[in-house]
């Protein structure tokens, strides 16, 4: 058994110098063979040979190839542009065993993907990989880092598996849901991927609400009631708020959120709220504002005639 880590083990270079000791002292304790490589944001901490344990395997700039109780083991770092597609391509159209990959790289599953293709080679641009590079390719599994939400189950063209795991523990906004490491099985008949949630990891979620103006009291008692209904000590939560008010000023209303989250966030295992994203309806544009107002002069449709909804032919 191995363990592998698709790219960006660190956020920074310098995180890379501050941690290196700590996470040297993580892998030895672990007793098991480390397989990593270079993501677009740790690159330079790989380049110059540094030693992050005896157990540890690191590709810098360049693909290396190794090989764990039989497996053939293909390390390919974050390359520009098409640098790491053809490197896949011309490292795995040998093996006759089926191969684990680790890159780091986006992935785009489309079956337009031929379209995107370029005629010139721009190396550039950011790293992709597309679902038309791999329709020829042998048995193999691609374990993706770069996204940080995990792809489960794993997406499946032809003869290759591919997947991102995702970021184990959630430290931006938008990596919602459960965080899982991936067990990955290999046999000659090919292999058995589960996602496994990691113990102990706090999921994040995000809820968001739109102000519009005559319903503030009506959204916000809708956000009392989530806060209330929903908590869950086990969830870090976004809270997302937005629109345009007027029965109260921008200051109250973002007054108000403040203090609902200040009595419920002892429920949660964090609540973040940004700056809340109200504006009043005095800052609408002219013929906005003329149109809002000429709505509220309206009358409501009358309830049974919505309800007729017949054919009058």
């Amino acid at each position: 058994a191995a363990l592998l880590i698709a790219g960006d083990l660190f956020d920074t270079p310098q995180a890379a110098v501050a941690l290196r000791a700590e996470v040297r002292e993580l892998f030895d304790s672990i007793g098991q063979e480390v397989y990593l490589i270079p993501g677009n944001h740790d690159a330079v901490a790989f380049k110059s040979g540094e030693y992050y344990g005896r157990n540890v395997h690191i590709c810098s700039d360049m693909p290396v190839r190794w090989e764990v109780e039989g497996v053939p083991l293909l390390g390919i770092p974050y390359l520009p542009g098409r640098q790491g597609v053809e490197l896949l391509r011309s490292h795995v159209q040998g093996e006759g065993a089926p191969c684990i990959v680790i890159m780091h790289t986006n992935f785009y599953n489309s079956s337009l993907s031929a379209l995107y293709f370029s005629e010139d080679d721009d190396d550039s641009a950011s790293a992709c990989l597309w679902e038309g590079d791999l329709a020829d390719l042998p048995q193999t599994y691609i374990a993706l880092g770069h996204w940080h939400n995990p792809t489960l189950p794993p997406i499946k063209v032809n003869n290759v598996r591919v997947a991102y795991s995702g970021t184990p523990y959630p430290t931006s906004k938008g990596e919602n849901g459960a965080r899982h490491a991936f067990l990955i099985d290999v046999s000659s008949e090919g292999f058995d991927v589960q996602g496994i949630k990691i113990p102990g990891v706090p999921r994040r979620e995000t809820a968001s609400f739109f102000f519009v103006p005559g319903e503030e009291k009506k959204i916000m008692e809708e956000i009392e009631s989530f806060l209330e209904q929903s908590a869950d000590d086990e969830v870090i939560l976004d809270l997302d708020v937005a629109g345009w008010v007027g029965s109260i000023s921008e200051g109250a209303c973002a007054a108000e959120i403040d203090r609902l989250v200040s009595k419920y966030r002892g429920r949660w295992r964090a609540i973040n709220t940004g700056t809340v994203q109200v504006t009043g309806i005095a800052a609408l544009p002219g013929v906005a504002s003329r149109c809002l107002h000429k709505l509220g002069e309206l009358e409501p449709p009358d309830s049974l005639a919505l309800e007729d909804c017949s054919d009058p032919s």
